[in-house]
């Protein structure tokens, strides 16, 4: 641009007079410049070449990078803390010029086209530069430009340059970045693995020990991968990569799913085999005194023979972060995996092979025979939803879990979801006429009922209608007053809706809906105003459970007599919950997870309506806030919700027998288990699969070990 193209001329002049808008300091002329800014950014550009007013210096190496203060502070956050550190620490002092050396490894190239860009809001680089004007703006935090580079790094993966893109200095700091290239290098691993790039990591060599073959066909690369991963974090989060690179690490199973290093087993336990002594003697001789930490202890491998289960994918998914995360792994063998992992941030392989450890005999006295079947028990873990959901619709569908609408981390949804617990598998329906969540559901006679919510925008008062037989929603009359956050359940052949949140307050208002009429009618209204409440109704009465009254989460609990049409309060919970689920199960009412207004809960409680008592129940695997609760058989089953970290896709249910919150499932008859059981356990049917020999009883919590893997149908 020339200085004849910012001349001003009567063309770039606007004039306005008392017929135009109206100026608050009552001018009658206001003029706006149009090419002011980049009429000062040229000559401020013109005066840094020509070093005219500089006051600033940077030193990168040996060069010297002129510059004015004002232009790069404005340009550069960082930039702008250090010039103001300094003018803090030197007071009433002031310097013509001042020089700063940069330290941290900037490129004086990527400075000088960063400098550039400050003065000219153009940023022209080169490809094979644009990594290093990214660590660079990264460094600097100027986002916008680390943006773009990172928009033209990831139009620009190849399986050859994935690994030195993901292992830039910054890139933690831009999650969309890190998902993108993480989710390429994923896809493309088994070309990036056999590459000499990804060779050149640091390499961690890990086996694992396993009782069966039966065990190390049945091993998920993914959650092998992250069970390491968990116990890298939990031994070595404070080594260096030489210390953990310098011996092949021995590990093994804990009865907490967890994996230990073996020169923590006892001597004279059962495991304690020749290998594990081996072990033990040579990670005696590589001691360093630096390791020594107080770990984590967990229970001793158990002297029974079992299928492994690498299965706690979800749970440590969610734990990991980008410090810590498993980007890929693969079988690269019969009984060998490799994975590309962070540890601290940084890139390094994991090398992990099973090994076989024939077990020490023990004497008879200490144990039984062990009659072994030709297939074992199985247990599945239990599928996962397609997306994550909280505040969704949720309850049981002629004994089916169905699930609908909810919000994720962008929006409110319009999806369908229909679990089956006899196949393990989800089923996509028919989605909703409108996007609903913080809202509930209920059925009615054969029909579901979705009730009020919220699109994301504002409160709903728009009700609809599912059909199972037509497999379509339909709408019906709404609600007399708009709400979302409302309790919905079933009595007598009739929908109620209680209390909810209208935009501004908890409210009191209550309406219940008779399908003969399609006409909604007034109630009496609940004591408190509150939302968030759990509903639902036993003992032909409506229960309204805890919630919040817009200041505070409530223990409180109201009953609604419907013949009476009068409100009345029972008896306290124990802890004050607001997004609760509320379900009827073993002929108590249980009041499941939800929040106390700081944290997610996994407790429960539950009323006994004979001794008018609240008592603790047992705790789910995972805190769930705004959760959806359904009793189907003998289980009463929690589905997605808050963490109080993420959101969630999971389920688990309560089983009615152990009295165990658990996230597995028995896998039926040992004949279809015969039919589908796949040598190296990559059939559908397999996945998520345990062993549980004649030793274990069925009676026994579920939730200590399984197979990953997931199942959903379209």
């Amino acid at each position: 641009m020339s200085r004849a193209d910012l001349d001003l001329n009567g063309e770039d002049m606007v004039e306005q007079s008392n017929g135009g808008d109206s100026s608050p300091t009552g001018a009658e002329l206001i003029f706006h410049d149009e090419k002011l800014q980049a009429y000062t950014l040229h000559s401020l550009n013109m005066m840094r070449k020509n070093r005219t007013f500089c006051d600033v210096i940077l030193h990168v190496g040996s060069s010297e990078l002129h510059g004015h203060r004002a232009v790069l502070a404005s340009a550069s956050p960082h930039l702008l803390e250090l010039f103001t550190a300094d003018v803090d620490s030197k007071g009433a002092v002031r310097e013509n010029v001042v020089t700063y050396q940069l330290n941290g490894g900037f490129d004086k190239v990527a400075l000088e086209k960063l400098i550039d860009y400050a003065y000219t809001a153009q940023l022209e680089v080169r490809s094979h530069q644009v990594k290093s004007v990214f660590m660079t703006a990264t460094k600097l935090k100027m986002d916008r430009v680390a943006k773009e580079c990172a928009r033209h790094l990831i139009q620009h993966l190849s399986p050859e340059n994935c690994i030195e893109i993901r292992s830039l200095t910054g890139i933690a700091h831009n999650k969309s970045f890190v998902t993108q290239v993480d989710a390429f290098i994923n896809s493309q691993f088994d070309v990036v693995c056999k590459l000499p790039v990804l060779l050149a990591l640091p390499c961690m060599r890990i086996e694992v020990l396993n009782q069966t073959r039966q065990e190390m066909s049945l091993v998920s690369s993914d959650s092998l991968s992250l069970l390491v991963l968990d116990w890298l974090k939990r031994s070595h989060e404070d080594n260096s990569f030489e210390i953990l690179t310098e011996k092949t690490h021995l590990l093994y199973l804990a009865l907490d799913n967890s994996l230990q290093d073996c020169a923590e087993l006892p001597s004279g336990d059962i495991s304690d085999t020749e290998i594990v002594q081996d072990y033990k003697k040579m990670s005696k001789k590589c001691i360093n005194p630096n390791t020594q930490k107080q770990r984590r202890k967990a229970p001793m491998q158990p002297a029974k023979n079992r299928v492994l289960i690498y299965s706690r994918s979800d749970t440590l998914e969610s734990e990991c972060n980008s410090d810590w995360s498993c980007i890929a792994s693969k079988k690269v063998g019969e009984h060998s995996f490799l994975a590309l992992v962070t540890l601290r941030g940084k890139l390094v392989t994991l090398s992990v092979v099973l090994r076989l450890n024939r077990l020490s005999s023990p004497s008879p006295k200490d144990q039984p025979p062990i009659i072994h079947p030709d297939i074992p028990d199985m247990y599945l873990g239990l599928a996962n939803m397609v997306s994550v959901k909280c505040g969704a619709g949720c309850v049981n569908l002629n004994g089916n879990l169905l699930v609908c609408g909810g919000y994720d981390r962008a929006e409110c949804l319009r999806s369908v979801e229909l679990y089956d617990p006899s196949s393990n598998i989800w089923a996509d329906l028919a989605p909703m006429r409108e996007a609903r969540g913080r809202f509930d559901i209920a059925v009615v006679g054969t029909k579901v009922y979705a009730v009020g919510g919220c699109n994301g925008t504002t409160e709903l008062a728009t009700v609809e209608c599912y059909d199972p037989n037509e497999k379509k929603w339909q709408r019906v009359t709404s609600l007399p007053l708009a709400r979302s956050n409302t309790g919905v359940c079933e009595l007598e052949g009739k929908l109620y809706c209680i209390g909810g949140w209208n935009g501004q307050v908890g409210i009191r208002q209550c309406d219940v809906f008779d399908p003969d009429t399609q006409q909604w009618t007034n109630i009496a209204p609940i004591q408190v105003g509150r939302y968030q409440a759990g509903v639902c109704s036993m003992n032909e009465r409506v229960w309204a459970v805890g919630g919040c009254d817009g200041w505070n989460c409530l223990t409180s609990v109201e009953v609604y007599d419907p013949h009476e049409n009068i409100w009345s309060y029972a008896p306290a919970m124990i802890t004050a919950r607001r997004g609760c689920g509320v379900a009827v199960f073993k002929g108590k009412l249980y009041a499941v997870g939800g929040s106390d207004g700081t944290h997610s809960l996994c407790s429960t409680e539950m009323f006994d309506p004979e001794t008018q008592t609240w008592s603790p129940g047992p705790n789910m695997t995972t805190p769930r806030s705004n959760v959806g609760v359904a009793t189907i058989g003998g289980r009463l089953y929690a589905v997605g919700g808050f963490s109080g970290k993420t959101f969630l896709n999971s389920i688990e249910f309560l089983d009615e027998k152990t009295d165990e919150w658990t996230t597995f499932s028995p896998a039926g008859s040992r004949h279809l288990l015969k039919q589908t059981l796949s040598v190296n356990g990559k059939t559908d049917e397999t996945n998520n699969v345990r062993e549980l020999t004649d030793r274990e009883s069925l009676s026994e919590p579920m939730a200590r070990f399984s197979l990953n893997g997931s199942q959903h149908s379209n």
